[in-house]
């Protein structure tokens, strides 16, 4: 999540990928109905701003359960960890005091919790098995603090390993990324990408986190225990 977690909801045309990953048979590109999916997305995404002794800055983040657990990226609010504040935006305006309930620095994964969702709905996980090269791409997030911000693109490629920086000198590894031309910036980390659905129909796929513009771990990386269990509810190191 260097940029923002991306959810998967578009309207896929009746086509295969080729080898390229960016056309099909039938000589058809599908595409993406982006409207849709920030009609059904961008309720679920927030804006997070931290700040504490080293710093501040802001990121993005998405509803992940009712009673107020929100995903991010580690890095979105690290600086926070020690004796800092972190503060959620909603998509109507409305904030709300976040506390940190676990984070995971390798990874570079990190939930937060908030008491008062007011109302708004959790994302739709899925799974990022059925994703293809050259299927269309949303993201939702709230780059250089803009909320509500929406992109589009496609998936360029998938199963990359890259090393960034992480806290304190260390190094986190971003396993099995799925790397896509969708325009990403400083502030959509943690936010959330749409890929392309498996039917015809307009369907909520796959959340990812983004890692570093460009790329994006995917939320099995949280839901089924790739990353360590400092990344669980209600656990914070």
């Amino acid at each position: 999540m260097a940029g923002g977690a991306i959810v998967a909801a578009t309207k896929s045309s009746a086509s295969t990928p080729a080898s390229s990953g960016t056309s099909s048979a039938s000589g058809k590109v599908s595409a993406c109905d982006v409207t849709s999916v920030a009609d059904k997305v961008l309720p679920s995404v927030v804006t997070i701003a931290a700040s504490g002794q080293g710093g501040s800055g802001t990121g993005s983040g998405e509803l992940i359960k009712p009673d107020g657990y929100i995903l991010t990226n580690n890095h979105v609010i690290a600086v926070a960890a020690n004796g800092g504040s972190v503060q959620v935006q909603f998509s109507d305006g409305q904030t709300e005091r976040a506390t940190i309930t676990g984070r995971d620095s390798l990874t570079d994964l990190a939930v937060l919790k908030v008491d008062d969702t007011h109302h708004f709905p959790v994302i739709a996980l899925g799974s990022s098995s059925t994703v293809k090269v050259g299927e269309a791409t949303v993201v939702l997030g709230a780059p250089l603090g803009l909320s509500g911000t929406v992109t589009s693109g496609i998936v360029s490629a998938l199963d990359r390993t890259i090393q960034v920086p992480a806290e304190n000198d260390k190094t986190a590894l971003l396993v099995s990324a799925i790397q896509t031309d969708a325009s990403i910036n400083p502030g959509n980390s943690g936010g959330a990408i749409n890929g392309e659905a498996a039917t015809s129909s307009v369907q909520l796929q796959e959340l990812t986190l983004t890692k570093k513009p460009g790329d994006q771990v995917p939320v099995e990386y949280w839901r089924s225990g790739h990353t360590t269990t400092t990344v669980t509810l209600g656990t914070q190191p």
